[in-house]
């Protein structure tokens, strides 16, 4: 097995997507055995008896980096493109001097959530994909003591909350703000500059006269770049289709002097797709 290094977890987890290192694992959790208990007839002292009835692993949860690594990405982009997408792996935990003490490997596990942080032009933190995933087998074993570290490879990604870029349709988007975290396949809420209220507010009122009459011709496409820190450099795209309003408002996103001049807009999205550069070749 091919490990890589998860110092952001403690630096004793290491996780590979069919034999490739996800080198910037920042968390893991889940994969707990948990058991499925149902009460019987009563017994001595009319205490019911209880028995298992079942035995199942939990969900298996990560939070990665944009150097997650070629077969993470194609798991996820898949998973977008097809509506599912199923993958197999292995989860090593290791002792204090990072030793392999237990090996998890799993297969079939379909990615059952995706989420994407909050983006805000004010945010310092640091990007992640959260994901949620469910396998169809579970294997535990003990470990070998090997060293369950890996050097980071060159291809990690600074990837910050702030750089971002948001396209939707012909609307003026070059002044918005914040879009919230989302899971896919998500409504979006997004800050906008107060300054380009009214082609909002036009574009608004006409989806909305739209959507009363059943019609779809004012479905807009949109895209959400992710930026290198020169904020000129994309390092991906999400990708967005079929996006209509959902909630048009004018009142201030936040508490706050600069919230005072945003207003705020829920999209639906019918449907979404990532591309990160550095995997596209």
């Amino acid at each position: 097995m091919s490990n890589a290094q998860n110092n952001h977890a403690g630096g004793h987890h290491a996780l590979d997507i069919a034999g490739v290192p996800v080198e910037s694992l920042k968390a893991i959790s889940g994969f707990d055995l948990q058991a499925d208990v149902a009460a019987g007839p009563l017994g001595p002292g009319r205490a019911p008896r209880k028995r298992v009835m079942g035995v199942a692993w939990t969900p298996g949860r990560a939070s990665v980096g944009m150097g997650m690594g070629q077969a993470m990405y194609e798991w996820i982009r898949d998973a977008l493109d097809d509506g599912a997408s199923l993958a197999s792996g292995a989860l090593a935990t290791g002792d204090l001097n990072f030793r392999q003490r237990s090996l998890l490997s799993f297969d079939d596990a379909l990615l059952t959530a995706l989420t994407l942080p909050r983006l805000d032009v004010a945010s310092k933190d640091t990007g992640v994909f959260d994901l949620e995933f469910v396998p169809a087998r579970v294997r535990m074993a003990s470990g070998n003591g090997t060293d369950i570290r890996q050097a980071a490879s060159t291809r990690q990604q600074p990837w910050v909350c702030s750089n971002f870029r948001f396209a939707l349709g012909t609307l003026p988007c070059a002044r918005v703000a914040s879009i919230e975290s989302f899971t896919t396949v998500p409504d979006l809420r997004i800050a906008v500059s107060l300054a380009d209220y009214d082609a909002w507010a036009r574009a608004a009122q006409t989806g909305f006269v739209a959507s009363r009459r059943l019609e779809e011709s004012d479905a807009m496409d949109g895209v959400i770049t992710l930026l290198a820190p020169d904020l000129q450099t994309p390092l991906g795209e999400i990708r967005l289709a079929g996006a209509g309003f959902k909630r048009f408002s004018h009142l201030p996103a936040a508490p706050g002097n600069d919230a005072l001049y945003r207003f705020t807009v829920d999209l639906y999205v019918e449907r979404m797709a990532l591309r990160l550069v550095q995997y596209e070749g």
